[in-house]
């Protein structure tokens, strides 16, 4: 899922626990502690402290509008821990620090060791108000791929992949309950499939499809077969279509998903063979007809 399981610091290994894209535990030699938080949301509530439940201190969390947290308090009321931010979450003073801290802005861990905070998918950078790594969802996230929000006082992101508005109403959009959708996102410069632009509709373009390989408009196929294609090792359901000519069989592919390889839209591919080995197609230098996506 491409979470952060453990890191080890000057000899001494720290394990998180996660539920979802939540931090709810983490764990070392000296120290166990487990976050609790708001129902459907990365609004923390409470902190809990210690080994068993003999020696556990529950702490409760003072939030901002965002549900930055701004001070701990012990059952009986006291501050255990306050601070105060900038903008864009670096502690700009720490008035209370009896007991460490780590979160910050939702869904953010601070990491003491560099002041950078651990964000899911990415490291934020506090001191200046952006993320070390472009955005993992690319364009989906906005055009700035380092950007943390539109606005800091009123958005939070939780994940590290798209903002939303702060307070109670915050629900990260892109699945943030299917993390397995992200273990493997692209990073680097995002490119608009080729044939993306097409105005042709499904029927149209195996119509195209056809033509390109001679076919005549009213022949149907004399066998339909559903097959798995190789796309960068990992499978992809398509289709093919095969007509008999006279003098050559034309297959037409569909990869109605379009394929990572060669950064592909929709499209129908033809095909043509003869006695099962391939020849080319006549007059048509692409064989690739493109079709809408549809939505």
């Amino acid at each position: 899922f491409g979470r952060r399981i453990s890191k080890t610091v000057d000899g001494l290994t720290t394990e998180f626990f996660w539920q979802g894209d939540k931090l709810i535990a983490e764990h070392h030699a000296d120290r166990h502690r487990s976050f609790i938080y708001e129902p459907d949301s990365f609004r923390p509530l409470a902190l809990l402290e210690g080994f068993g439940p003999s020696e556990t201190q529950p702490y409760h969390y003072q939030l901002d509008h965002l549900g930055t947290p701004q001070e701990l308090t012990d059952p009986d009321g006291e501050i255990v821990w306050s601070a105060n931010y900038r903008a864009y979450g670096q502690i700009a003073r720490l008035d209370v620090s009896k007991i460490d801290n780590p979160l910050r802005f939702q869904g953010q861990y601070f990491d003491a060791e560099s002041g950078l905070h651990y964000n899911r998918h990415r490291y934020y950078n506090p001191d200046v108000g952006r993320y070390l790594t472009p955005d993992p969802v690319k364009l989906a996230g906005g055009i700035n791929a380092y950007q943390y929000v539109p606005n800091p006082t009123g958005w939070v992101d939780p994940l590290g992949l798209s903002s939303c508005p702060g307070g109670d109403g915050c629900k990260p959009t892109h699945d943030a309950d299917k993390p397995e959708k992200y273990a493997k996102v692209d990073e680097g410069d995002a490119k608009i499939p080729k044939g993306a632009d097409s105005k042709l509709s499904r029927n149209g373009a195996f119509r195209r499809a056809k033509k390109i390989g001679g076919v005549p408009k009213n022949q149907h196929p004399s066998i339909i077969r559903k097959v798995k294609i190789t796309d960068q090792n990992q499978h992809v359901e398509g289709r093919v279509y095969t007509f008999e000519l006279l003098e050559r069989q034309i297959e037409i592919l569909e990869h109605s998903l379009g394929h990572k390889k060669g950064n592909l839209g929709p499209h129908f591919n033809t095909e043509a063979s003869i006695d099962g080995k391939s020849v080319p197609l006549k007059n048509h230098a692409d064989n690739h007809s493109y079709f809408k996506r549809r939505t």
